[in-house]
């Protein structure tokens, strides 16, 4: 599994191991979504993930509707994404790239896929549009980027 991959590289990580089932039911209800599945089970072993260059929201502390200082918050990301640009409500914000685009997990489907959005207002108000599918399971998404870092530390 990805989680001893990652683990083998402590000094490149950051995550916090001490999210509860507890702590994704308060994130459930402050986002009145339902988490399940891979990314479930990637709030368990590490809350959220700063891992080289990578950074993937998720609970960092007990607080979820506090930022915290990497601003990893999924809940308050989300949230704020909600007010400012009108994402749908199916959508978490899994990653940013502070360009503009927003990787998001969209629970619409029994299947959560990772898609890829733009950060802007769209001229008509609607949620801003879905540009791309970027993996079609959260867990197939993590590999990909978890191992492109991994080759980047093993070729420095």
């Amino acid at each position: 599994m990805i989680k001893q991959e990652i683990l083998k590289y402590p000094n490149e990580l950051e995550y916090y191991p001490k999210v509860t089932n507890e702590l994704i039911t308060k994130a459930e209800d402050a986002l009145n979504v339902k988490i399940t599945g891979t990314y479930k089970q990637f709030l368990l072993d590490f809350g959220f993930l700063s891992f080289g260059g990578l950074e993937v929201f998720g609970i960092p502390h007990e607080n979820i509707l506090k930022q915290n200082e990497d601003c990893t918050n999924v809940v308050v990301n989300t949230l704020e994404s909600r007010e400012e640009i009108n994402l749908q409500e199916s959508l978490l914000v899994i990653h940013n790239f502070g360009n503009g685009e927003l990787y998001c997990l969209d629970l619409s489907s029994n299947q959560p896929q990772v898609v890829a959005i733009w950060d802007e207002q769209p001229e008509n108000d609607e949620y801003p549009p879905v540009t791309k599918i970027i993996a079609e399971t959260f867990e197939d998404f993590l590999e990909e980027y978890t191992a492109m870092e991994i080759e980047e530390f093993d070729s420095l």
